[in-house]
């Protein structure tokens, strides 16, 4: 039998994009951090399902490219209210980098800048119900957020 190929190209939420970028500084220790900035509007609930999937597929391969000791997804300007398809991102993240981890091993650092348009929303879909603190690892001030990953990478690095 002859196959004959169909091309298929991605598909990918007009409403959303992505940039990555890096310190220009040189950081402690020379750590690297990657900061994934996306851009635009996510859909809420089930309508953002894609847009999870993109923002998953440009933060694994913003990794490979980049090879950082930390990340920092950065959606201070994304508009983001609510939708758990968002949860699949950390997921995709963890499976790809600690995904042969044993129980000794530091997680991969994973730091979120926010700001207005997605802090509410990403505190709801982060904080466990039980917990009444909202999580460490999210930060309004890019700033903060580079010093916090360059700790955790370097801690991620030598463990």
């Amino acid at each position: 039998m002859k196959y004959t190929l169909l091309e298929h190209k991605e598909s990918n939420p007009n409403t959303i994009e992505c940039k990555y970028f890096m310190p220009k500084e040189v950081l402690i220790d020379k750590i690297d951090v990657l900061v994934v900035s996306f851009f635009g509007i996510y859909p809420e609930g089930t309508l953002g399902r894609k847009h999870a999937m993109y923002i998953s597929k440009k933060t694994i391969s913003g990794i490979i490219e980049f090879n950082p000791e930390a990340i920092i997804l950065d959606f201070r300007e994304l508009t983001y209210n609510w939708g758990n398809s968002l949860l699949s991102v950390f997921q995709d993240i963890v499976l790809f980098k600690d995904g042969e981890n044993t129980d000794d091993e530091p997680s991969f650092p994973i730091i979120i800048a926010a700001s207005s348009k997605s802090s509410d929303g990403l505190v709801s879909l982060l904080t466990p119900s039980t917990s009444k603190e909202s999580p460490d690892f999210i930060f309004k001030d890019i700033n903060l957020a580079i010093k916090e990953a360059v700790v955790r990478g370097k801690f991620w690095l030598d463990h």
